[in-house]
């Protein structure tokens, strides 16, 4: 009896003390966090290539609710159709503003989320003058704790957006694809 008392003891105690699910371990438990989230997203931007790299940063909630601030801007170069060859100029695009993600199962080493960037950016085609847009992104992502610090994920979107003249909305409007990780800081 004593051995399954021992047995029931020992079963309660590793269960009570199970946590988030990671690659690697370590002892953090604050409710509030802060999170920094570099990310590279893969794209079209008038039918062509688009890197977008970017960044958010905010505070979350019990390792489920985030939100914040993101700012995303074009890396490469994109030329439009009707500039010259011997033309350096080419497209600019960046965009920011609030970010809000809801993490499912973030105590599981593979979980998701759902997530969703509204705001603001310009728009400057090739030697022309720059235009405000609206832009938003909603997106799921799919992640895994390499830490109880550290994610690395995958993601898929949507960017929206409204007020470009040239290239147009449509051009600029396209989904995206994403790589990123989610450093995640106890305070």
């Amino acid at each position: 009896m004593k051995k399954l008392l021992m047995v029931v003891l020992l079963a309660s105690t590793v269960t009570a003390m199970a946590g988030k699910t990671s690659l690697v371990s370590d002892d953090s438990n604050a409710p509030w966090r802060m999170a920094l989230k570099p990310e590279f997203q893969f794209s079209q931007l008038e039918g062509k290539f688009a890197g977008l790299a970017g960044v958010q940063l905010g505070p979350q909630l019990n390792e489920t609710l985030y939100f914040g601030v993101g700012i995303y801007g074009l890396v490469n170069n994109i030329k439009g159709d009707n500039t010259p060859a011997n033309d350096l100029s080419a497209l600019d695009f960046w965009y920011g503003g609030f970010v809000a993600d809801y993490t499912f199962f973030s105590d599981k080493l593979i979980h998701g989320s759902i997530n969703a960037l509204i705001g603001g950016g310009k728009v400057s085609p090739a030697g022309s003058d720059s235009v405000n847009v609206f832009v938003a992104t909603p997106g799921i992502s799919l992640m895994v704790n390499l830490t109880k610090q550290i994610e690395l994920g995958v993601g898929a979107g949507y960017r929206f957006v409204a007020g470009a003249d040239q290239p147009s909305d449509s051009d600029l409007s396209k989904p995206f694809a994403s790589v990123f990780l989610r450093l995640n800081e106890s305070y």
